[in-house]
């Protein structure tokens, strides 16, 4: 067991390691390989096929899935792992067009949001909101920022971390740490925003630098649990993924592809991954005829990012 969990988490984030190692012992389960020395390569791939085709949750069953094409060869598989994965993503939209037909009539608007935003007066839940809302972020990319008074040289920050620089009235955002970190490389963003800057500095106090986010003790947050967290710190009761969605439909009510090539920029995920995941508008993965090319940049927040391994 352990040597074939170790082959599939090898060389990734500690995220993706967590999920991976939790999907592989829900497949294990799933199999009823209770043997810890057996291995799932060991097992025929037609039987397993039939156990993650009768699994209810498509989420589920996709997780379980994407371990399951890991472990055994595609190219020698491929005709019925493409089957299997054709059933299980239709499954999965099926499950989130009826989610987001829920949603629809329950979020707030991006306007409601964005003045919450505005009328906020706790730092931290201003800032982790704004960045959620503004820039696009995730949760441990919130979790692992320290603010920063003005610096003279930032090769010198730690670059396991996020940061938040005080330039004047401006905010630098660099991040060294997110999720697809190793595909689109180190982001920064210039925010533009007075009270920005005077939430950051009205938590720095006298400090040059400290962390956002951190335990009773002075430690850092364990990044299992940020989602859960964070959430007391954003406005309306909201998180991520739901400011995410909120965020995707009011780009499709303005009609404007280029706020959403924005969008994928500031988070680092494809249009495709964003349509398919935060769009509760039901629109194809392809950008609809509402969608124009014109350009309509941020007055707020701007990029300077340095991508590299760009695809």
């Amino acid at each position: 067991m352990d040597k074939e969990l170790n082959m599939l988490t090898d060389k990734l984030g500690t995220s993706t390691t967590t999920s991976y190692t939790n999907s592989y012992k829900r497949l294990r389960t799933l199999l009823g390989v209770t043997d810890k020395r057996k291995p799932i390569k060991k097992l025929s791939v037609d039987f397993i096929i039939e156990k993650i085709g009768n699994v209810e949750n498509p989420n589920t069953a996709h997780s379980v899935f994407v371990i399951f094409k890991k472990i055994f060869p595609y190219d020698k598989h491929k005709e019925k792992m493409d089957i299997l994965d054709q059933t299980i993503r239709k499954e999965k939209r099926e499950l989130q067009i009826k989610k987001n037909g829920v949603l629809k009539s329950t979020i707030p608007t991006y306007a409601e949001v964005n003045t919450a935003v505005k009328n906020e007066t706790n730092p931290k839940k201003y800032i982790t909101s704004f960045l959620m809302l503004k820039v696009n972020t995730r949760n441990q990319d919130i979790a692992l920022i320290d603010l920063h008074k003005e610096i003279d040289d930032e090769s010198k920050l730690d670059k396991t971390r996020n940061h938040l620089i005080i330039n004047g009235t401006k905010v630098i955002f660099i991040r060294n740490k997110y999720k697809t970190v190793k595909k689109y490389g180190v982001k920064r963003n210039v925010i533009m925003v007075k009270k920005f800057a005077l939430m950051v500095n009205e938590l720095l106090k006298d400090n040059s630098s400290i962390p956002l986010y951190s335990t009773k003790t002075g430690g850092r947050l364990p990044l299992q649990s940020v989602g859960s967290y964070l959430r007391k710190y954003v406005v309306l009761g909201l998180n991520e993924g739901v400011i995410m969605k909120i965020v995707l439909r009011y780009i499709d009510d303005r009609g404007s592809y280029s706020e959403l090539r924005r969008v994928s920029n500031n988070r680092g995920t494809s249009i495709s991954v964003l349509l398919s995941e935060y769009d509760i508008t039901n629109v194809a993965i392809t950008p609809s005829e509402n969608i124009t090319q014109e350009v309509e940049q941020e007055q707020d927040v701007t990029q300077e990012i340095d991508i590299k391994n760009e695809d």
